[in-house]
């Protein structure tokens, strides 16, 4: 009867223990990256974002579910040859934080960077980006349109470019790079063409 009783319990603690490992793995698997908030995402939670990415395979890109998200607004881009004039709308007249200052010759480019909104524990400011042409006779035109971009945060960059890719969106040249903030970015085309049909239907628009 002692031996019965000894291996009754022993069955129950091991069935008892890989309940308790199953529901551990459960709960890290349904982990998203809203738990986390905005600001988590982009500083410094690397595990998370990594548990996500872990948890998204390839079946979701055959399935047709997305594997990403898009959190949010991440910046808007306009463009001027009047660098005075925006300065005193933007900073002078609307109060935004200048925080930075990006100019390539490359890309054509002199830029502000601005912050609107303030930092909290769930957000990050959006960034407001001031563009003047190092020179309004060559290209890119960053001053045309004046709206030159929007920016859009995503929670796997990688995995969001692969699946639109494979929907028919088509991408600027040059892929996935290091951005003016420092941000892995990408864009979406402006227009689609034959190969590649999806395009922002006249806006250019950046993934970060």
């Amino acid at each position: 009867t002692d031996f019965l009783s000894q291996r009754f319990s022993a069955i129950l603690i091991m069935f008892y223990r890989r309940y308790c490992s199953i529901r551990s793995s459960t709960l890290r698997s349904q982990t998203s990256p809203n738990h986390f908030g905005v600001k988590g995402i982009f500083h410094g939670h690397a595990a998370q974002r990594n548990q996500v990415r872990m948890n998204a395979n390839t079946t979701s890109i055959l399935s047709g579910i997305k594997p990403f998200r898009i959190l949010g607004l991440q910046q808007i881009a306009v463009g001027s040859t009047e660098e005075s004039s925006m300065q005193r709308l933007w900073v002078d007249i609307f109060g935004l934080e200048k925080v930075g200052r990006y100019i390539s010759e490359k890309e054509n480019v002199a830029e502000d960077i601005l912050n609107l909104g303030r930092e909290t524990d769930s957000s990050v400011p959006i960034e407001v980006d001031l563009m003047c042409p190092l020179d309004e006779n060559r290209s890119p035109s960053v001053h045309k349109p004046a709206l030159n971009h929007v920016g859009l945060w995503v929670d796997d960059l990688e995995r969001a470019v692969e699946w639109m890719d494979s929907k028919g969106v088509r991408f600027t040249p040059g892929g996935i790079r290091k951005g003016a903030a420092g941000h892995d970015v990408t864009f979406i085309h402006p227009k689609g063409n034959d190969d590649k049909p999806i395009g922002g239907a006249g806006v250019l628009i950046e993934l970060v």
